[in-house]
């Protein structure tokens, strides 16, 4: 039989047989309850995820926005007499 996949904090890997050589004995296997549930996004998560987009979307437009229309749209700059 093989051993159980299972390696411990220590380094040591269980000593425990498995049926398949890619499994883990019975003592480690998990078996977890699949919820669908949990899978959605209620809609007050979706508002509130999109809001805090929109906010931050802003806060990056903004200043890129007034730096180019400053870089671009500006005054000219007079040229300088040298004397």
């Amino acid at each position: 039989m093989p051993r159980c996949l299972h390696i411990f904090d220590s380094g040591f890997q269980c000593i425990g047989e498995a049926l398949d050589p890619t499994d883990f004995c019975e003592a480690h296997q998990r078996v977890v309850a699949f919820e669908s549930d949990r899978l959605e996004d209620s809609v007050w998560r979706k508002t509130l995820l999109r809001f805090v987009a929109l906010i931050l979307l802003v806060m990056f437009l903004i200043p890129l926005f007034y730096t180019l229309r400053d870089l671009y749209f500006g005054p000219p700059v007079k040229a300088q007499e040298v004397w």
